[in-house]
């Protein structure tokens, strides 16, 4: 009998823990043909259209080849402790590369005592202050360190964050900056981030953070700039989204090497209907560049569990995302970056449409058309070869999130 009483015990212990742990995540990946004229050397030193190709790419991840997360967290009875966790494998993952194959972007834990203040300590990814917007949507960026927040009413949240070593982005895996002693670092370089939000239920939503100049990024020089972040949301009226940001980076040479960028996020949805804008404009403080305008109109329709989508977007000082002319195979829907030079543009047209298979996994086909138009110098391209391509990339993307 005793032995029977241990095992129930147990097994209701265990189901208490069990109950208070949480699994969730997804992967993501695809597969796209990309056509392209961009014309590459011949063996007779001529030009010619590059070959058809095709790319693995995660257009809802925004990553080369698949992302995969796994987040766990676990919170005590009295729900004033608990851990989070994530594992993660995505982008560069072959033997060439310096990025781990699975990285622990989050391992933290946390504590709230008083009622008003909360403590996280170990590798933080905390999306309190993101400013929320379809292009941006960013904070100052964590990494490992503590972060100590303080909710002294209902809808306001402060913060405090300080970090010895930042995380890198995601093309990097999230890991943990390279190129500097991890134990310790002055206390000058440090990153340091102050943040401010509130929200007031159904009327507006702000964010405001603030980061010096630091070296926690180490050579990679990841969130190392003076910054600031803010951000305001629309909540008043039902079923449609408003955010305007603003990114103010360099701060520490603003003249002549600052950025003042501005992102607007507007969408609408009437029943099946939905439609929107997603705007940017990047302005650099430096001499002799141009304003990037960045416009991307959208309208989708639902038919049940299939939903169709039109994406247009017109990039004036901007080109396609990626550091090499070759990299057409970077078709995720914020994959654009400002080059400030008015000679650069690009045009995409993207015909798509969602299966969603259930509330949890969905497969896009999608034709994503890109015309550009750039610079030459710029791009150091060769005089053979021309000042613009035309890109046609066909996909099939899968999600599924458990």
């Amino acid at each position: 009998m005793k032995r029977i009483m241990c095992v129930i015990i147990l097994a209701a212990s265990a189901g208490t823990v069990f109950a208070q742990l949480k699994l969730d995540g997804y992967i993501n990946s695809g597969l796209g043909l990309v056509i392209t004229d961009r014309q590459v050397s011949d063996d007779e030193g001529g030009a010619k259209n590059a070959d058809p190709y095709l790319t693995a790419f995660g257009v809802d991840s925004e990553q080369w080849g698949y992302r995969f997360r796994l987040n766990g967290s676990y919170t005590n009875e009295e729900k004033t402790a608990g851990v989070k966790l994530r594992l993660q494998g995505q982008s560069k993952t072959d033997k060439d590369s310096n990025a781990p194959i699975i990285s622990l972007p989050i391992a933290s834990g946390w504590v709230t005592f008083l009622d008003v203040f909360t403590l996280n300590a170990g590798i933080i990814d905390d999306g309190t202050w993101n400013s929320g917007g379809a292009i941006f949507d960013e904070d100052l960026g964590e990494g490992l360190g503590l972060l100590l927040k303080v909710s002294p009413i209902s809808g306001l949240d402060l913060g405090f964050g300080a970090y010895a070593v930042s995380s890198l982005g995601s093309g990097d895996n999230n890991t943990l900056a390279a190129g500097i002693n991890k134990n310790h670092i002055n206390v000058y370089s440090a990153k340091y981030t102050f943040n401010a939000g509130y929200t007031l239920p159904d009327v507006f939503k702000f964010t405001a953070t603030f980061r010096p100049e630091n070296s926690a990024g180490g050579s990679s020089g990841r969130d190392n700039s003076m910054k600031s972040i803010i951000g305001l949301r629309l909540l008043a009226v039902k079923n449609l989204t408003a955010i305007v940001e603003a990114e103010l980076d360099n701060l520490q040479k603003f003249d002549p090497d600052g950025k003042a960028n501005f992102y607007e996020t507007i969408g609408y949805k009437l029943d099946s209907l939905s439609l929107g804008l997603n705007a940017g404009e990047y302005i650099l403080t430096k001499e002799d560049t141009d304003i990037g305008v960045r416009l991307n109109p959208w309208v989708s329709y639902a038919f049940g569990s299939v939903v169709p989508r039109l994406d247009f977007v017109y990039f004036l000082g901007g080109k396609v995302d990626g550091s090499d002319n070759d990299e057409e195979g970077k078709y995720h829907r914020k994959g654009y970056a400002p080059t400030n030079n008015a000679k650069d543009s690009v045009i995409t047209i993207r015909p798509s449409v969602k299966f969603n298979i259930d509330g949890k996994t969905s497969v896009e086909l999608g034709d994503a058309v890109n015309i550009e138009k750039y610079n030459k110098d710029y791009y150091g391209i060769t005089d053979h070869l021309k000042n613009g391509k035309i890109t046609n990339v066909f996909y099939i993307d899968v999600k599924l999130s458990f």
